[in-house]
C-alpha cells in the first residue's frame, strides 16, 4: 500500500509541511498570537455557529447603521423582535458574492442556531476537564456533527492522543443534547 505525501503549503517562499495529526498547522494556528498592535494574545479559532452568530451581529449592526439616519428622522418606531432577527440574517444576503456565500454555508452548517447554545457548547468545549485541547480542536468539535469516537478521530487526527475513545464518546454525547 502506497503512501500518501504529507501536505505542504508554500508561504513566501518557504516549504512547510502541514499535519494535523501533531496539529502543525501552520503559523496561522500558533497557540500565541502577535496582534496588529503589536501585543501577543491567545489564538481564537471559531466554530461555524459562533461565526455564524458574529456574522448575524454585524449585518443586524450594518443594517441598523444603514437604516438609522432614515427611521430617526421619521420617528422612534417599535423595536426590533429578536425571534425575527435569526430570519432577517438569512434574508439580508448582501450584494457582494463572498459575504453572501459565507452567509449561505453558514446557514446551512451551523449546528446550533441560538446564542445561548452556542455559549452552553462553549463552556462545554472550554471547561477544565478539556483544557488541554488546542483552539482549532474545540473548534472543529464544535462544528463537525461527529456520530462516535471512531469518526472524531479520523476528522480530527490530533484526538487519539488527547482522549480515549469513551472519553471522547462522553464528550460528543454531551454535544449533541445542544444539537
Amino acid at each position: 500500500m502506497a503512501t500518501r505525501p504529507r501536505p505542504r503549503r508554500v508561504i513566501n517562499g518557504v516549504t512547510e509541511d502541514v499535519d494535523a495529526s501533531t496539529l502543525k498547522l501552520g503559523p496561522e494556528f500558533a497557540v500565541s498570537q502577535i496582534n496588529n498592535d503589536g501585543v501577543e494574545e491567545q489564538l481564537i479559532a471559531l466554530n461555524l455557529s459562533e461565526a455564524r452568530l458574529l456574522m448575524k451581529a454585524f449585518m443586524a449592526q450594518r443594517r441598523e447603521r444603514n437604516t438609522g439616519a432614515a427611521t430617526a428622522a421619521v420617528s422612534a418606531g417599535p423595536s426590533v423582535d429578536e425571534s425575527n432577527q435569526d430570519d432577517d440574517f438569512e434574508d439580508d444576503l448582501s450584494s457582494d458574492p463572498i459575504v453572501r456565500k459565507t452567509q449561505e454555508y453558514l446557514t446551512v452548517f451551523a449546528l446550533f442556531r441560538d446564542e445561548e447554545t452556542v455559549s452552553a457548547v462553549e463552556r462545554i468545549l472550554k471547561s477544565p476537564e478539556n483544557a488541554d485541547l488546542h483552539p482549532f480542536e474545540i473548534a472543529q468539535l464544535g462544528s463537525l456533527s461527529c456520530e462516535d469516537a471512531e469518526e472524531a478521530k479520523t476528522l480530527i487526527p490530533s484526538l487519539a492522543k488527547k482522549r480515549t475513545d469513551q472519553q471522547l464518546q462522553d464528550l460528543l454525547d454531551d454535544l449533541r443534547r445542544f444539537g
